[in-house]
């Protein structure tokens, strides 16, 4: 178990220890199982009340003074920076598993660790530190960047770039074939060839079970910094830009554009050949079948502006409440036609 103090944590920080910097800290508790000897991570000051004061806390400049802890401008960001201290997981140790098969012309650089059972094809380079568990297949002429991360059970398919830092979790596939067929005369589906490749910069990270698709020709192109969730599906020919984000669950047509700080929550689908642009936010559960603007929230089935979509809404649940109105009124009119008016 490490322990490490409260000066030290603000040293990691950038944040201020308060009260007695010396007390030490073994891991990172939250307000609704506090602990005296883990540091307790609050976003704001009302959370303070249900926190015992023997219990050190990390929290946004201003919240404290009268108790062991840490202050920071942006206790998230901390919390990033600290996490990995207490990261009981264990680094692989450099070297190539007995039990690993590595093929024709590879070229391993130093300090890479190839756990059991993986298999690295003819031609494939693996950057420095670079880590890749067990049971990972590499395909022929693919590129694992320096210091990216493999975990355990994930597929990386002929001729794929995986760039610098990147990670990719259990189970992502990352260069399957994309979905395309046509249908021949006659009604029957033929295979297109999916001959493209797929590029992953630098700083990516994709979650478990996730697949990117090869493209049909050029390449599917996640770009540098993007993170993308678990159990979601990016399409051939798809270009995701810079620092977006996707969330779980999350279905990418082929051929869309998304566009640099993006912002796209789960179970979001869109639609083929459509452009999402720069910094647009889309909400969850929104069906996106047409272009977005830059700096856009759109939410909704079909996706349309979020100001838009809250008016429809709201109008929807006034209907049971409007029909019923409409059927007394519709009752009064047929009564007065029968009488004098």
């Amino acid at each position: 178990m490490k322990v490490i103090s409260l000066s030290e944590v603000a040293r990691i920080t950038g944040g201020i220890a308060v009260g007695d910097a010396g007390r030490t800290v073994s891991g990172i508790c939250s307000p609704d199982e506090p602990s005296d000897d883990k540091l307790c991570v609050i976003w704001d000051s009302a959370a303070l009340a249900k926190i015992p004061v023997s219990t050190p806390v990390l929290a946004i400049k201003g919240a404290v003074s009268d108790r062991d802890g840490v202050l920071h401008d942006y206790p998230r960001a901390a919390l990033a920076e600290i996490l990995p201290c207490f990261d009981r997981r264990r680094c692989p140790a450099p070297g190539i598993h007995p039990a690993a098969v590595i093929g024709d012309g590879c070229k391993i650089g130093q300090d890479v660790s190839i756990g059991p059972c993986c298999v690295v094809s003819d031609g494939t380079r693996i950057g420095d530190r670079a880590v890749l568990q067990a049971n990972v297949y590499v395909g022929s002429d693919a590129v694992i960047g320096p210091d990216s991360r493999l975990e355990a059970g994930v597929t990386v398919h002929d001729f794929v770039l995986v760039g610098r830092g990147v990670i990719l979790h259990s189970g992502a596939v990352v260069g399957c074939d994309g979905f395309g067929h046509v249908r021949m005369p006659g009604g029957r589906w033929k295979k297109i060839p999916q001959i493209g490749t797929v590029i992953i910069e630098d700083d990516v990270e994709i979650g478990a079970n996730s697949t990117i698709d090869r493209a049909t020709f050029g390449a599917t192109t996640i770009r540098r910094g993007t993170k993308l969730g678990s159990l979601l599906h990016i399409a051939h020919n798809c270009d995701i830009g810079a620092d977006s984000v996707i969330a779980g669950c999350t279905a990418i047509g082929g051929s869309v554009k998304i566009g640099r700080g993006a912002t796209v929550a789960g179970m979001v689908g869109v639609s083929d050949h459509v452009t999402v642009g720069e910094g647009v936010t889309i909400a969850g559960r929104a069906g996106v079948t047409k272009n977005v603007k830059d700096g856009l929230t759109v939410s909704g089935f079909p996706a349309q502006e979020h100001s838009a979509e809250n008016r429809l809404q709201a109008s929807l649940r006034r209907v049971k409440d409007i029909s019923e109105r409409l059927r007394r009124l519709e009752k009064l009119f047929s009564q007065s036609e029968g009488g004098d008016l």
